[in-house]
């Protein structure tokens, strides 16, 4: 789109009209797909809710799409967040040129333009199995996982399961709770890492009520699961 259509519908969308746009943040390890590329009637982000904001732009767009927990995000048509689960096809990639509108949450980014997407993808996982690895000494001298992402919940129920969807959809193919409250996701074992009985991981969370307790770390002592896809 030339910047005088774009002058004519400057209640729409808004143009740089040939000037540099600064390059925008990522959030939450996501990656861009495609700086800009071809959208169509159809739509080329499969199972895509598109919702209109006032503040778009791709950060924003991306953390409201991973809050939803779909795994692909686009910027078009500056106002336009687009959310979906995967991509139909190959979509056409497109000049960054013809990603000319300026975001509504900040003129000096790129949202997109006229049937133009920027794409972004998140490193979460696809569904798949977990397997447990047993039980880990974790100190501070010898820690379990090297480089671990720490994250708690408003409550341990179930907490394996919360634990593993959390690493999943962060993208770590390893998983490890400790003590009934603490969730780790890392990409591997640190260097040096010392199993343990799984007797010592006995703290325990509960299930679903009716469904009893399950084992869930120890005192220093990580229960460990690994992605196998």
């Amino acid at each position: 789109m030339g910047c005088i259509l774009v002058f004519i519908f400057a209640v729409i969308a808004f143009a740089h009209c040939g000037a540099a746009f600064n390059a925008p943040t990522i959030p939450l390890n996501w990656s861009t797909v495609y700086p800009c590329a071809v959208d169509v009637p159809s739509r080329v982000l499969a199972h895509v809710v598109t919702t209109q904001y006032t503040d778009n732009t791709p950060a924003t767009c991306i953390e409201r799409c991973d809050a939803a927990n779909y795994t692909y995000a686009g910027v078009e048509y500056s106002d336009e967040c687009h959310c979906g689960t995967g991509l139909v096809g190959t979509p056409q990639s497109a000049p960054t040129s013809d990603c000319d509108l300026a975001c509504t949450g900040d003129a000096t980014l790129s949202c997109g333009g006229s049937w133009r997407i920027q794409i972004y993808k998140s490193p979460a996982l696809t569904p798949g199995a977990w397997s447990l690895q047993g039980c880990f000494v974790d100190t501070p001298m010898t820690p379990a996982f090297a480089a671990p992402v720490h994250t708690t919940f408003a409550t341990n129920l179930d907490l394996i399961d919360q634990c593993v969807n959390y690493c999943t959809h962060v993208g770590m193919p390893f998983s490890g709770v400790e003590n009934a409250t603490d969730c780790q996701c890392s990409f591997g074992y640190a260097s040096g890492a010392v199993g343990a009985p799984e007797s010592e991981c006995n703290s325990t969370c509960p299930l679903a009520p009716g469904a009893g307790n399950e084992y869930c770390g120890g005192v220093q002592r990580l229960m460990v699961y690994k992605y196998q896809g």
